[in-house]
């Protein structure tokens, strides 16, 4: 049997990995899109917008629209930089530090199903390509 390309694997990868996230971050009270930007956020406090746009190639509309409900719910705040008002930097708060640490068990899983059958230092191989081709992909991306 003839190995799948790389066009035809990583969609499928990304399709189930969002989908099981999806599923499981559903019961932390988490809609589609927010588990990574919480994330993201838990690991730079402080961030800008365009932050998240850059990191995970979305719109500044998308991410507005989560942040504007991630700060209803309590998980975040912005603040305007009081020197220049266009720079909005995002905290988290402790609300979204809790569901944050919610989270770690979920990634495990998510880690464990993918991983299953690997050894450590294949897991540790895969995820070095993975980011090689990442950054390869990105580079031509300007």
């Amino acid at each position: 049997m003839e190995c799948k390309r790389l066009h035809q694997n990583l969609p499928k990868l990304y399709d189930a990995t969002r989908k099981l996230l999806g599923m499981k971050s559903r019961a932390c009270g988490l809609s589609h899109g927010q588990p990574r930007i919480l994330d993201y956020l838990f690991h730079n406090d402080g961030c800008v917008q365009r932050d998240f746009c850059k990191e995970y190639s979305l719109e500044a509309s998308t991410v507005s629209n989560l942040l504007v409900t991630m700060e209803k719910d309590g998980l975040l705040r912005r603040e305007r930089k009081p020197s220049t008002s266009r720079i909005v930097n995002v905290y988290i708060t402790e609300d979204g530090r809790r569901v944050q640490k919610n989270l770690e068990p979920v990634y495990d899983e998510l880690e464990q199903i993918a991983f299953q059958g690997f050894s450590e230092e294949e897991q540790a191989l895969f995820l070095k390509f993975l980011e090689k081709i990442t950054e390869n992909m990105l580079s031509r991306l300007g």
